[in-house]
């Protein structure tokens, strides 16, 4: 025995499973007051100014070049229309909201 150990405890509590589940179950969905999403502070119609390197295999780039072709819209657009509201929709699901 080591002589830094504490002496076992004979009271010790009993704990209800069900009512520990039911806890940690509440625990995942109790949000307390949070600091508002970062891009809250941005304005959404604002002009881009910044680049984003996205890497593409063959098959992908020529996906991206029929979309563009057919909506008769450069790559860079089409690949906005559909990145944008992707990223906007996983961003607020994340964010709770």
């Amino acid at each position: 025995m080591s002589r830094f150990s504490l002496p076992a405890q004979k009271d010790e509590p009993k704990v209800d499973p069900d009512a520990l589940r039911e806890f940690a179950a509440g625990a995942k969905e109790h949000r307390t007051k949070q600091e508002p999403p970062p891009w809250e502070s941005h304005d959404p119609k604002a002009l881009p100014r910044h680049n984003v390197s996205v890497r593409l295999n063959d098959y992908q780039l020529a996906m991206l070049r029929y979309l563009a072709q057919k909506g008769d819209v450069s790559q860079q657009k089409g690949l906005n229309r559909i990145l944008i509201p992707a990223i906007e929709e996983q961003a607020k699901e994340l964010a709770g909201g």
